[in-house]
């Protein structure tokens, strides 16, 4: 049956001597293959800009069962980034929250919310210069409402108060296991949860916020893996 549905490219893989396969997230069918023929063709009729990881995109495809290749008969992008693809910092926290969603789709049963809050993201991402250093944080906080891990903010400002990431809350008494944050990251933690956009929180706790975060994700979704752009956000942070 040929469908017309919009999505973002989650992942490609080259097939053939023209050929895409695109892994594409959409609301109707969540994460789904789908292969696009002459997209690599030399000359004028190239389209390999097209068919990227990130884009936002259109297409006409002959859809199959959901564990089956299905053909792509015409794509075209949906929304054309401004600034996403030309800026080092956005493009590389744009890459490393598609690859999140990807692998979150892939577990819940609800495409159409995780893609709409990506699309969302994407595009204020592309739009803004302003709170880039937390926007990826404030971001996976935010997803996880949505994948039914939220985290309770019921830090306590009156004594010492530790997050705990297998309950996604906070205590009072210390944390003896791995997955925790100490008690000053814990604040900074809470701080992100009160949306408060004045924030002033130091690279290094952003850091540490950012991995905790990355860990709160791979216990509380099954085979969630290894997150392949990671280290390149981690990169941005530097070594001291």
């Amino acid at each position: 049956m040929l469908q017309t549905i919009e999505g973002v490219i989650t992942r490609t893989l080259k097939y053939g001597e023209s050929s895409v396969i695109l892994d594409i997230l959409s609301p109707s069918h969540g994460i789904k293959s789908y292969i696009v023929g002459g997209v690599r063709k030399k000359g004028k009729q190239n389209k390999s800009a097209l068919v990227s990881v990130l884009n936002l995109v259109k297409v006409e495809a002959y859809v199959k069962d959901s564990d089956k290749l299905s053909r792509i008969k015409e794509i075209s992008y949906s929304h054309i980034y401004r600034s996403i693809p030309f800026d080092v910092v956005k493009s590389s926290l744009a890459t490393l929250l598609v690859e999140i969603c990807r692998k979150a789709a892939k577990q819940s049963d609800d495409s159409e919310g995780i893609y709409n809050y990506i699309v969302k993201g994407l595009i204020h991402l592309d739009n803004t210069s302003i709170g880039l250093a937390h926007f990826h944080i404030k971001f996976l906080i935010g997803l996880a409402k949505h994948l039914g891990f939220e985290i309770n903010d019921n830090y306590n400002a009156n004594g010492q108060c530790y997050f705990d990431l297998r309950d996604g809350a906070f205590k009072t008494a210390r944390i003896e296991h791995r997955l925790s944050l100490d008690e000053q990251n814990s604040k900074y933690l809470h701080l992100y949860l009160s949306e408060d956009d004045a924030l002033d929180i130091p690279k290094q706790s952003r850091k540490a916020i950012l991995l905790c975060l990355v860990d709160y994700y791979q216990y509380h979704i099954e085979g969630f893996g290894v997150l392949n752009s990671l280290d390149i956000i981690l990169s941005l942070y530097g070594n001291d």
